[in-house]
């Protein structure tokens, strides 16, 4: 059964952010909401949250340390 932690915010640019984090064997984290940033940007994005890592993607509206503390927040609470 696969676990689903979501942290729904504003970003600091005011933009709404929605970040999944599910857990099966491993963990893979879903960014969605209101900010620009092409398709491929989000899948390094997720990608390197995945790996509690701070990603040098930059997408407009999305602040990378921000939805960072959320993917650690929901990893937290899953342990």
């Amino acid at each position: 059964m696969t676990e689903i932690c979501e942290k729904v915010f504003r970003s600091k640019a005011g933009k709404t952010v929605i970040v999944r984090v599910f857990f099966t064997p491993g963990v893979k984290v879903e960014v969605t909401g209101d900010f620009f940033g092409s398709e491929e940007d989000l899948e390094d994005l997720e990608r390197d949250l995945a790996q509690l890592r701070l990603s040098e993607v930059k997408i407009l509206g999305l602040d990378n340390q921000e939805v960072l503390q959320k993917v650690k927040e929901c990893i937290l609470s899953h342990t």
